[in-house]
């Protein structure tokens, strides 16, 4: 074992260690930077690990493993044991080492997570080390994660000595499983065509990779996704009927004494099918092409140029992507505080303008409203004063006709019930405009009054009312014994969505709920991915969610509750949180788009009405 501090491990490290984008060696520019002597390129470095990742690739953080995750933490092999003492006197390289507990002398453990015991953060198919480094590299279930093995293989390569040895373990037959990703499940041809430029002594399982460890994984998690009465039943019946039922059944013969075994193992849950599924398929269009002409390679082009361009090309692709989504949402964010400036000013004149005179210290002006700025001022030192007064009056004029307008009711039936417990005046409003710029108007809001709530609040929730007739309050008594008793509010809808405070849906976010459920009328609840943005700590970006990953904001507990949209039961109770990670049998449908956004507001505007 080692026990080295972090700072000399570093230095004992560093001789061995090269830049990732040339290949030339670092040095120390300060305690906490590292610099290419080649390229003069900057790697930090963090509580002793340095981290080096390719130019297109961003950090992705600390890694944690919690007590009931083993596959991170996984122990080393009898065999990678052996080679770890077998190569005492030169250095060993672990590749995907993960959250290990242990930390050896001559073991290097790298990841693209920074774990507590990892030495150096970076990727397999970019290795941040000197040729023939060195004497053996150990792999343990860590290649179906990569993006791309054959490039690891090659690093691998590399970095290894002549007649050094290299160990790779990989999934097969398993779950998909791991984070962020799991790409590939590796046959042992396959395997041996990766390491095809290796001399191969020996291919084949180890005792720990035995089928009956692939069979106790499968129904491991089977039988936990599905209910326990579901559960009892499997658990009960021979493993002979069984196969004979799920033969039967594959012939198109199934038998009526079939039908409770069937239906017990179609109840897993639709979003955990690929985690366990036989197969996947894809359809995909093939775009517009491009007939740019080739780069030449010459004997100077870096053998590693091509997977850098790549990568870059995929990263950009990827950012493009993400800032298409984010103009989207900062544009529907604009068009709702357009319609809140528009209610305060009718409403509210006064504390509009307090409201503005406080955000104006929080929010850097953008490029646009600089430009809008300046016009409005050169505007009014071009024109008398007189006219100036005038067009102000009439653009006064026309906002109040706006905003009176009445706005439009749902012309169907609604599908989709919306409940909120209001306690923050700025917050209701932005969700309910954001409601009424829905692209699908088959909508309900219903709000509860709490003792809590301010006049200005009990204001707003009967100005919503007589506004838009899609609106409707439950009286104080009513929602008190609802909240007492844990049942619901009766809604009309076949959805009931229960929103946090702060929240709003994207415009399209209901009609794409309708699509889905439209296809899959067995749906009994949809979850979607999210963001969060956090101004009262002085934030404005926003930070996006999974659905299946518990939040980062340890202080947003209601963070989860924002993406469970569940059918709709007369005085059913509301669902739990924890039902979204794990919901037990529901049929479940997962929308991977950001449909809701979440922010934490300031309270300004509820103290000052």
């Amino acid at each position: 074992m080692s026990t080295d501090t972090p700072a000399s491990r570093l230095t004992a490290l560093l001789p061995l260690l090269a830049c990732p984008r040339c290949g030339s060696s670092l040095q120390h520019l300060a305690a906490q930077t590292l610099q290419c002597a080649g390229c003069a390129a900057i790697y930090p470095v963090r509580a002793g690990v340095p981290v080096l990742l390719p130019e297109s690739m961003q950090e992705p953080g600390v890694g944690t493993v919690s007590a009931d995750d083993p596959v991170s933490r996984h122990p080393y092999s009898p065999a990678a044991l052996e080679i770890i003492e077998a190569h005492r006197d030169g250095w060993v390289l672990d590749l995907g080492a993960g959250g290990k507990h242990q930390r050896w002398d001559n073991v290097i453990q790298i990841d693209i997570f920074r774990f507590p015991m990892v030495d150096v953060v970076c990727t397999a198919d970019r290795l941040p080390f000197r040729d023939n480094t060195f004497k053996a590299v150990i792999s343990q279930a860590v290649f179906e994660h990569l993006q791309y093995p054959e490039w690891a293989a090659a690093e691998i390569r590399r970095v290894l000595q002549p007649g050094g040895i290299a160990k790779i373990d990989t999934a097969f037959l398993q779950p998909e499983h791991g984070y962020p990703h799991h790409f590939y499940n590796a046959t042992e041809t396959g395997l041996r065509h990766w390491f095809r430029d290796f001399d191969i002594r020996w291919s084949g399982i180890e005792s720990y990779q035995h089928p009956k460890w692939a069979l106790s994984w499968f129904l491991d998690i089977y039988l936990d996704r599905i209910t326990p009465e579901q559960r009892a039943l499997l658990q009960q019946t021979p493993l002979g009927d069984v196969l004979a039922a799920l033969l039967r059944s594959g012939q198109g013969q199934a038998q009526e004494v079939d039908a409770p075994i069937l239906a017990a193992l179609d109840a897993l849950p639709a979003h955990e099918l690929r985690t366990l599924a036989a197969g996947v398929s894809v359809e995909a269009i093939n775009p517009a092409k491009s007939y740019a002409a080739p780069v030449p390679q010459t004997d100077q082009t870096s053998p590693s140029a091509g997977h850098d361009d790549l990568r870059k090309l995929l990263a950009a692709k990827e950012e493009n992507a993400q800032l298409r989504q984010r103009l989207a949402a900062m544009q529907e964010q604009h068009t709702v505080a357009q319609d809140r400036s528009r209610y305060l000013a009718q409403f509210y004149p006064q504390s509009l303008r307090d409201a503005m005179r406080h955000l104006s210290r929080r929010i850097e002006l953008s490029v646009w409203m600089r430009i809008r700025f300046n016009a409005i001022t050169l505007l009014r030192k071009l024109v008398p004063q007189s006219t100036w007064d005038r067009l102000r009056l009439q653009l006064a004029q026309r906002r109040r006709a706006i905003a009176s307008k009445p706005l439009p009711s749902a012309a169907e039936p609604p599908f989709l019930s919306v409940v909120l417990t209001p306690s923050n005046t700025a917050a209701l409003t932005d969700t309910f405009f954001s409601l009424v710029r829905q692209s699908y108007s088959g909508w309900e809001l219903v709000l509860l009054e709490a003792p809590q709530q301010s006049v200005a609040v009990r204001h707003a929730m009967t100005d919503f009312q007589r506004l838009d007739k899609r609106v409707r309050t439950v009286p104080i008594a009513d929602a008190e014994n609802l909240r007492q008793n844990g049942t619901a509010p009766t809604t009309q809808a076949a959805y009931r969505l229960h929103l946090p405070e702060g929240a709003t849906l994207a415009f399209h976010a209901i009609q794409s709920l309708v699509t889905l459920a439209r296809s899959r009328p067995q749906t009994v609840a949809i979850t979607a991915d999210f963001d969060y943005t956090d101004h009262t700590r002085g934030g404005d970006t926003a930070v996006p969610m999974r659905c299946y990953h518990q939040p980062e904001h340890d202080d947003n507990p209601q963070a989860l509750g924002l993406l469970w949209v569940a059918r709709a039961v007369a005085g059913a109770a509301p669902v739990a949180q924890d039902a979204i990670l794990k919901p037990a049998g529901q049929a479940v449908a997962y929308i991977p788009e950001v449909l809701f956004h979440h922010a934490r507001q300031e309270a300004f505007l509820a103290s000052e009405l």
